[in-house]
């Protein structure tokens, strides 16, 4: 905007110095032609001029010549005073205007100055918003980052808590659990002294087994089992049955194990894969039970009278 009113006001300072400088040329040219006019007249001689066109004339018709003559001169002499006077006038008026072109082509010389000054202020302060501006939005981003980072640790943190109240509600569970489970010891327990067979009743890995001193079939000893609260022993590792087999150095007893169409499996269900059998091969009719001997499992018809193990487990 500034560069565009500054060429402006430079084209029009530039025509009106030509206009005046044509009439200044006009002028003086007229001047020239003034003063070629003057010399013209001035160096003619009119005697010489008429002695050799004209006729000698009488004195009387000489002096009204030259009388004409001088009037001429002195009109000539006004003239080129009056013409003098106008140069001066106008070189006095070129000059002032030209001091006052000068003065107005310094003042705008100042303003032009004054305004790139501006000019490069307000580039400094668009430059300084620039960085202003690119450091707001660096730090709006690490902003943004932080939040992001924020919200992660939040989320993990509330996994984490999740996952603290479930092992919270799991110990929960198992503390309710060890609790009826300590409940039911105690009554069992307590129900067991009422009887007066309680010393038959031996501890081993958190498990109680009943010894028994009679004799029944592998059906009848179960069912004291369960009138006991517990069940024909199911042996689950190596250790419990080393443990129960050096209780059968005394005597054989009954086992939770039954041949079941044809498959050797526990009172539960569940089929024996590998057994502790004293023999490789146990015979295969589907009347035999088995018997927990001192040198490991043997078969025996399931109506066979001898004594048997319970067991209760208690699982803390």
């Amino acid at each position: 905007m500034y560069n565009t009113e500054r060429s402006e006001i430079s084209h029009d300072i530039y025509d009106d110095v030509m206009t005046r400088n044509e009439d200044r040329e006009e002028r003086v040219e007229m001047m020239v032609d003034i003063y070629d006019s003057v010399d013209t007249v001035r160096h003619h001689d009119p005697r010489t001029h008429t002695e050799k066109h004209q006729p000698l004339q009488q004195p009387g018709s000489v002096s009204v010549k030259n009388r004409k003559h001088r009037a001429a001169e002195v009109c000539l002499c006004l003239l080129c005073f009056l013409l003098l006077t106008a140069v001066i006038v106008l070189c006095v008026c070129f000059i002032s205007e030209r001091k006052q072109l000068l003065t107005h082509i310094s003042n705008l010389t100042e303003e032009r100055e004054k305004t790139l000054t501006k000019y490069e202020q307000i580039l400094n302060h668009n430059n300084n918003l620039t960085e202003e501006r690119e450091k707001t939005l660096t730090k709006y981003e690490q902003i943004l980052n932080h939040n992001n980072n924020l919200t992660e640790e939040r989320e993990k943190t509330l996994t984490k808590y999740e996952q603290t109240l479930n092992h919270n509600d799991k110990l929960t569970e198992e503390r309710e659990k060890l609790k009826n489970d300590t409940n039911q010891l105690h009554t069992w327990l307590y129900e067991q002294d009422l009887r007066a067979d309680n010393f038959k009743w031996i501890y081993y890995n958190f498990s109680f087994y009943y010894i028994s001193s009679e004799r029944k079939s592998w059906s009848n000893s179960r069912q004291d089992c369960r009138q006991r609260g517990a069940d024909l022993v199911i042996i689950d590792s190596q250790g419990e049955q080393d443990f129960l087999q050096k209780i059968a150095d005394i005597d054989n007893f009954w086992i939770g194990l039954k041949k079941m169409e044809g498959v050797w499996k526990w009172h539960d269900g569940a089929t024996v894969v590998n057994g502790y059998w004293r023999s490789q091969y146990p015979r295969s009719n589907s009347l035999y039970c088995a018997l927990m001997t001192s040198s490991g499992w043997t078969d025996e018809s399931c109506f066979y009278q001898t004594k048997w193990i319970c067991k209760k487990t208690f699982f803390f």
